[in-house]
């Protein structure tokens, strides 16, 4: 974990639980999103070998969104 996320979660554990959980699946969103667009650039560089539709969907069963 980087410096920069450390500090982040620092300031978050200070705050109340209400607000830890929305900044918590905020976080969890994002890096969903960032794992799955890295999924993608793999893929076109593969040359896209699969239909957008099956890879999205495979995306969604395997990190639930």
């Amino acid at each position: 974990m980087n410096h920069s996320l450390r500090d982040a979660i620092r300031e978050v554990e200070a705050l109340p639980e209400k607000d830890q959980e929305e900044i918590a699946r905020a976080l969890h969103q994002m890096a969903v999103r960032k794992r799955i667009d890295a999924r993608l650039e793999a893929a076109v560089r593969r040359g896209g070998e699969i239909p957008a539709e099956t890879f999205y969907e495979e995306l969604r069963q395997k990190y639930g969104e």
